[in-house]
């Protein structure tokens, strides 16, 4: 089967329009000069208006001064009339992830990434704002009524916003978790002792198909450009019907297309946040 994200994100978008959005903003710190980056910020654009909100680009040069990128992040993070805060890679030199992550407000936190929501889903069971990319992967599954609860499952891929995430949100929902990278030894005979493989390394082809047992589940988060331009995952499909064997996510048009839909439901959660006080 092959799990499509345009059916996975309708359906979520759905439940999240159902409860009538206030008119919600949010700003992206967007770097100037970034072909994919500048892609990415149009579909949250366009998804975000879809549902009555705004977003608002915040522009910096990816090689200007940490002190003038401070002073921007500073007056959005204080500012009441914006809901939610993100910031898009690459950084600017003199900024780390970590910077970002201990000065974001935590009710603005649109991706999860700052210290008190990363905590909140590590040290508890409790869901509040998690990372999209993470989360749109395990919306996907559910989707498709792929069973995770007692299942073997493998995450391929160790990031703060997908992998490590992924795998306690898994072990949530009750599957059992083992955690792979690129370096881990013989990884291509590793896959096919697993019900459910997420694989978000970056990596084309770093896994491949034909070392996927019969019936199980690849969620693929890889974005990677082959040599002819085009767009591709770091599953390499190697028969034209491993659909009728194996279930996949394809790339384009997989679990990357769920993401938005729970960036604009993490919105929504941070709007309510703040109402709270």
């Amino acid at each position: 089967m092959l799990l499509k994200g345009k059916p996975a994100a309708e359906a979520f978008l759905e439940k999240i329009g159902a409860f009538g959005l206030p008119k919600l903003r949010l700003a992206v710190f967007h770097p100037g000069g970034d072909a994919s980056a500048e892609s990415y910020l149009n579909a949250k654009k366009k998804l975000i208006e879809r549902f009555g909100g705004e977003l608002v680009v915040v522009s910096f040069p990816r090689d200007g001064a940490a002190d003038h990128f401070w002073n921007l992040f500073d007056r959005v993070n204080g500012d009441r009339t914006i809901h939610g805060i993100m910031v898009e890679t690459p950084f600017p030199t003199d900024i780390s992830e970590k910077e970002v992550s201990s000065r974001i407000d935590p009710r603005k936190d649109v991706d999860g990434v700052s210290l008190v929501n990363q905590g909140l889903l590590y040290a508890s069971r409790e869901e509040r704002l998690v990372p999209c990319t993470a989360m749109g992967a395990v919306i996907l599954l559910e989707h498709y009524g792929v069973p995770v609860s007692g299942r073997r499952a493998l995450v391929v891929g160790r990031s703060a916003t997908v992998g490590l995430p992924l795998f306690k949100l898994l072990l949530n929902r009750n599957a059992t978790v083992t955690v792979a990278h690129s370096r881990t030894a013989d990884l291509e005979k590793l896959v096919g002792a697993f019900d459910i493989v997420v694989v978000a390394t970056g990596r084309a082809g770093i896994i491949q198909s034909s070392r996927i047992t019969d019936g199980a589940t690849v969620v693929d988060i890889g974005i990677n450009v082959a040599s002819d331009g085009s767009l591709c995952g770091d599953l390499a499909v190697e028969a034209a019907n491993e659909a009728d064997r194996i279930n996949y996510s394809p790339v384009p048009g997989g679990a990357g297309v769920v993401t938005n839909a729970v960036l604009l439901h993490n919105l929504w959660q941070c709007y309510q946040l703040q109402q709270e006080g």
